[in-house]
């Protein structure tokens, strides 16, 4: 144990990364077991220190993709003569107005939307961590819902087949569209992010809607683009015009 040092954790992720040939990403997933090891050793007495505590090794987080405005509304607004590529293709607008991911939306029965204030509101948990979210019913989400009515066998409120098959028809309306980047129902979740984003609604408020359980995660998904940063800049220009001098 001793023998685990600053220099051997940093020569083991380069052997992983320049001789196994693993991605940085996987790296930092092999280095988990290591680093449990390690501090459990250091927590416990067995090393006097622990060698971890100067040396992070850390996921390379990919660029989040996303549909911009253009590709949206194409996506949005194409005539498709075949049903099954006409639902592929609503779900996924469904997931960019909510933010919902596959598996929830595959889960929403009427029980799932009450009326708040007046307006119609989802209101669920994610499977996936359990934590409990919101979203407001605009209108286009609401015009897909009501779409599908006539179609329900029970009480959800949608009938979805299995993520892949969804995933193959997206990816068919995305070129029938002219839309070269790689493209899945999970896209509709990052675009959704955005999209709030650049126009203006809180990162803490998206992370909310997402189900997130840290803003961290939020952060990742929500990629600023110019757009936003344009805004940003101008309204802060506003602020600050005529304020200072020079």
């Amino acid at each position: 144990m001793n023998e685990l040092t600053e220099d051997f954790i940093r020569d083991y992720c380069l052997y992983l990364r320049n001789e196994v040939g693993l991605a940085q990403s996987s790296v930092w997933i092999y280095s988990i077991p290591l680093k449990h090891i390690v501090t459990t050793a250091h927590y416990n007495g067995k090393i006097a220190r622990n060698p971890f505590a100067q040396y992070k090794v850390d996921p390379d987080h990919k660029e989040r993709g996303f549909l911009t405005e253009d590709e949206l509304q194409a996506f949005t607004t194409i005539e498709l003569n075949n049903p099954d590529l006409e639902l592929a293709r609503d779900l996924f607008v469904f997931g960019c107005w909510t933010g919902i991911s596959f598996i929830d939306i595959k889960n929403l029965t009427t029980e799932n939307i009450s009326i708040l204030g007046g307006s119609p509101w989802i209101v669920s948990k994610r499977q996936k961590t359990g934590v409990p979210f919101q979203i407001k019913l605009m209108d286009i989400p609401m015009q897909i819902i009501k779409r599908y009515e006539r179609y329900r066998i029970s009480n959800n409120l949608f009938s979805i087949g299995s993520h892949d098959t969804l995933n193959k028809r997206i990816k068919e309306v995305a070129k029938l569209c002219g839309i070269e980047k790689r493209t899945s129902f999970h896209l509709s979740r990052h675009t959704f992010a955005v999209l709030a984003l650049n126009y203006g609604m809180p990162i803490e408020s998206v992370s909310k809607i997402l189900g997130h359980t840290n803003i961290t995660t939020t952060q990742i998904y929500a990629k600023v683009t110019n757009t936003k940063l344009e805004y940003d800049i101008s309204m802060f220009e506003d602020r600050v015009s005529g304020r200072f001098a020079i």
